[in-house]
């Protein structure tokens, strides 16, 4: 009996290549493969620990967002590109060997300041992107639309250019113009000096 019973834990548990909380291929699989990567680290195991924060941050933001806007932001294939690089960075860290860390210390340190740099700027971008989209949610709540009812800024601009296009023409039709050569212009600005 008590075997079958680890039998069973065993099989719920999640392993390395897959999360019993995310979807595979999906943003936060990822996360959870780097910190399954960050765990198993056998090498190196302070400087990947540094990457803790950095995954904590990306989660954070991302927190209780609804997975269809995630896909469809402009960010997702940043973002998705960013966590594998991270993802394999990590792996490969934790497998070198203690004289190959102290020879890439330098550039461990330059490529972990790059990623945080990088993720900083993507946090950025997410989070504008969030405030973009609850602006959108706002203007159809005003106007009880539909989300994708609501035109996009160009549209509406170039709606209100080609209005105002055919009122300037109407106004210059109906009203005599008064032509002034440029030589007359000059003639009166010479003469103002």
């Amino acid at each position: 009996m008590m075997l079958t019973e680890e039998g069973v834990t065993n099989s719920l548990m999640a392993t390395n290549s897959e999360s019993c909380f995310a979807s595979r291929g999906s943003i936060f699989a990822i996360v959870d493969n780097i910190h399954w990567a960050i765990a198993s680290a056998k090498h190196n195991k302070a400087y990947v620990l540094r990457f803790v924060p950095v995954l904590k941050q990306i989660t954070k933001v991302l927190n209780g967002a609804d997975v269809k806007f995630i896909r469809r932001a402009e960010f997702y294939s940043d973002l998705k590109e960013t966590l594998h690089k991270i993802e394999n960075h990590v792996k490969e860290s934790s497998t070198r060997g203690k004289w190959m860390n102290k020879l890439m210390a330098k550039k461990n340190q330059k490529s972990f300041d790059e990623f945080e740099e990088h993720v900083d700027h993507l946090i950025t971008r997410i989070v504008f992107s969030f405030a973009q989209r609850v602006q959108l949610l706002n203007m159809a709540r005003q106007k009880k639309k539909a989300l994708p009812e609501i035109p996009e800024e160009d549209e509406l601009s170039e709606g209100k250019m080609d209005e105002e296009r055919a009122c300037l023409l109407a106004t210059n039709d109906d009203t005599p113009r008064k032509e002034i050569s440029l030589a007359s212009q000059e003639d009166d600005i010479a003469g103002e000096r």
